[in-house]
């Protein structure tokens, strides 16, 4: 085969651009060979990854191609299969094309219509592994698929393949309130273990106390650190991405608003730690007067530390990044994939968090800096998010005219933003 006709397919894939997909597929026949080939990250065919974004345009073109139903990634710890993700329309469009649901897929749909049957008929599937080797107890969405898993002998403690975490650990979206915040309470209700982590987002405040007068070390753990780091071949623990990298307890407690559990924390940590768990909850008076009371504080920040800035702008917390840019913080300090925080503000479609952090002359000269991972502008990260991430309460139109009002320059690569973004970018001049 033409190498560049593979190159060709792999970039109307990544731009969807279902014309010229539509158009080599029917010139060159040889091409269905590739059509379940891993063309995504962590060797994902194009059906599983437009199945996880819930792109039904895109699932129903691939199916109408003959992509396969059922095709898994390659993932070493477990392959997700297209229904691992899938969900509402796109999960009954995979459905009628052939997609046999296992029970991770069932319990991730929400469906125990057909959980149920598989459970009464081989309970051992209660324990089957999915994508990153999960259980379906890691993909359940309701305390109802809560409760028939547990009916049937789920472990409510069982860790994932790749990053060694439980169920209630994957439930926790940075915080408080989102992703499935109150599945992973229900679970600790049901008996679930929990750590310190845990028990700081999730705001248990009496478990807090019983630990610490266990351990008081406790609060000098990180995520990301220790055992919650890497341990190859697995990954980091999952509160690397569902809380945050390198967040001490107290930090987690002030990033979901916790207050009691911020209270039990405080009375023993260092002023360092008070310093940015003030600074993660947007509250000045108190970050400036430990300023004031520990003078030497600011010379021993490290940069995980600063960092917490772009992880304040993941967070989409503007009262938080306001402050650490008011009090001087690294405008360039990288966070998730390198991002600074205007590349993490654009990519969660924050407004708040770039209306703020432009008026510091710091963050208008990043304007243009792309990151080391994705070699993308803050501008990019918004178009991409638009289309891929799609922040139901993200205003990805305004963060586009924001960066572009700031200079900004359209450049290439932005055709995967949805129309609304590329109407703004085409005011400014760009080619879309």
């Amino acid at each position: 085969m033409n190498p560049t006709v593979r190159e060709r397919l792999h970039a109307a894939f990544e731009s969807r651009d279902w014309h010229t997909v539509r158009k080599l597929f029917a010139d060159h026949q040889d091409l269905h060979a590739l059509l379940d080939e891993p063309v995504f990250p962590f060797d994902t065919p194009a059906l599983v990854h437009y199945a996880s974004r819930q792109d039904l345009e895109a699932v129903d073109l691939l199916l109408e191609l003959g992509a396969d139903p059922n095709r898994r990634t390659g993932w070493w710890a477990g392959g997700f299969h297209p229904l691992h993700h899938a969900r509402g329309a796109v999960a009954e469009r995979l459905l009628r094309g052939g997609s046999v649901p296992d029970a991770c897929g069932a319990a991730q749909m929400d469906r125990i219509d057909l959980l149920r049957p598989m459970l009464e008929q081989d309970a051992a599937r209660v324990h089957e592994r999915g994508g990153d080797g999960q259980t379906p107890l890691h993909f359940a969405r309701s305390r109802e698929v809560v409760d028939l898993l547990l009916d049937f002998g789920a472990d409510i403690d069982a860790r994932c393949v790749d990053h060694r975490s439980a169920p209630a650990h994957w439930m926790l979206q940075g915080k408080r309130g989102a992703g499935c915040f109150d599945l992973a309470a229900y679970l600790v209700q049901r008996g679930a273990p929990v750590d310190v982590f845990l028990a700081a987002a999730l705001g248990l405040a009496d478990r807090l106390r019983e630990m610490l007068a266990r351990d008081p070390s406790l609060v000098e753990r990180r995520t990301g650190m220790g055992e919650y780091g890497e341990k190859p071949p697995s990954s980091f623990h999952i509160y690397t991405w569902t809380i945050g990298q390198h967040l001490s307890p107290l930090q987690v407690a002030a990033q979901f608003e916790q207050e009691e559990a911020l209270e039990v924390l405080t009375s023993l940590a260092s002023p360092k730690d008070r310093f940015l768990a003030a600074c993660s909850s947007g509250q000045e008076p108190e970050a400036r007067a430990i300023l004031r009371e520990q003078q030497g504080l600011w010379a021993t920040l490290t940069p995980d530390e600063i960092a917490a800035l772009p992880r304040a702008a993941w967070a989409g917390n503007h009262a938080a990044v306001d402050l650490m840019l008011s009090l001087g913080f690294d405008a360039a300090a990288t966070g998730q994939d390198s991002g600074t925080l205007l590349h993490c503000a654009a990519w969660l479609g924050a407004a708040a968090c770039i209306v703020v952090a432009l008026r510091f002359p710091s963050v208008r000269a990043l304007i243009e800096l792309r990151d080391k991972v994705h070699h993308s502008t803050p501008l990019g990260w918004c178009c991409h998010g638009a289309a891929f991430n799609r922040n139901e309460k993200g205003d990805y139109p305004r963060v586009a005219r924001l960066l572009l009002e700031a200079g900004a320059r359209p450049g290439p690569n932005l055709s995967d933003a949805p129309e609304p973004v590329l109407a703004v970018i085409r005011e400014f001049g760009g080619s879309t």
